[in-house]
């Protein structure tokens, strides 16, 4: 608890960058549909029907997992196929995405939190699943709670600490909230937590508001690119990437938006390429879903 609380000290001695500014609405530059192409891959077994997160080590397995149920990742291959299973020893309660770190290792978002009720949030931390041998692993510990939450569940006009998206740079995690604020206000914040295990208090560190419906805006998984320069962020029919932007100040980097003309609860997203990306979906009504697909862009 000693080393935790030290880390916090070092690791939050920032204040919100934003927080005596307006809030920034980006700019949403749109792209083309002769500037990228979208397809399916292939269909997710029906063991996998609840498919949210998805990351690689750089290898031919894709990870992903179910959002409840069983513990337990699933490494597929560029159709879907299953090739190796990993058991945890952990509770899957809203597993909602996957990233990765510098050092190899894996970090599951457990903080799936649809009322904002939950007074503790948890991120498991698990070695490279390709190399894992084990019958069951039990993964190291973040837990968490948000710097400005006070009432749990919250009033509906400050329900925004559902989180489906995070993504790793450097030896941070950055969280992207999934805002169902009544009335809708479009804000979604940006919390930072330090990659080790622990007991943290997760620090805003950025906002950004956008237009349109609650449903359209949710962020439903994220991921950045291997060279550190691209931040993608995946919503229901659309993704969204941010260039030439300043850490943690993500908001007011460059914003371009793809149309995918597609709608499905997409929420797995991870960088193959410079310029591409694999995602994946949930299975909705036995019809709508459930696959893997490959986005590229220029």
């Amino acid at each position: 608890m000693i080393r935790s609380f030290f880390l916090l000290v070092i690791f939050f001695s920032y204040s919100f960058v934003n927080s005596a500014q307006e809030i920034i609405k980006p700019k949403l530059n749109q792209a083309s549909v002769d500037q990228f192409s979208f397809q399916v891959l292939g269909k997710l077994p029906e063991t996998i029907n609840e498919a949210s997160g998805l990351e690689t080590f750089d290898s031919n397995l894709y990870w992903t997992h179910n959002d409840g149920g069983i513990p337990v990742l699933f490494g597929i291959d560029s159709i879907g196929t299953i090739i190796k299973t990993v058991h945890l020893a952990n509770k899957n309660r809203g597993w909602e995405d996957l990233t990765r770190d510098d050092y190899g290792n894996l970090y599951i978002g457990a903080f799936g939190n649809n009322k904002s009720d939950k007074k503790e949030l948890k991120i498991y931390i698990v070695p490279n699943p390709d190399s894992i041998t084990a019958k069951v692993t039990l993964a190291k510990v973040i837990s968490f709670s948000f710097e400005d939450q006070k009432a749990f569940p919250p009033t509906p006009d400050r329900n925004n600490f559902d989180i489906d998206a995070f993504f790793c740079l450097n030896d941070s995690l950055y969280l992207f909230t999934k805002n169902r604020t009544k009335p809708y206000n479009g804000l979604i914040n940006v919390y930072a937590l330090p990659i080790t295990s622990g007991d943290y208090i997760a620090k805003k560190v950025d906002a950004f508001k956008l237009d349109g419906a609650m449903l359209n805006n949710w962020i439903t998984g994220a991921d950045i690119s291997k060279d550190k320069g691209t931040i993608a962020l995946l919503f229901h029919h659309r993704i969204i990437t941010i260039e030439n932007f300043l850490t943690p100040v993500f908001s007011k980097g460059t914003f371009t938006e793809y149309k995918l003309n597609q709608y499905s609860h997409k929420a797995g997203i991870v960088f193959t390429k410079k310029k591409q990306l694999m995602i994946v979906d949930e299975r909705e009504m036995n019809f709508i879903g459930g696959n893997i697909y490959q986005f590229n862009y220029q």
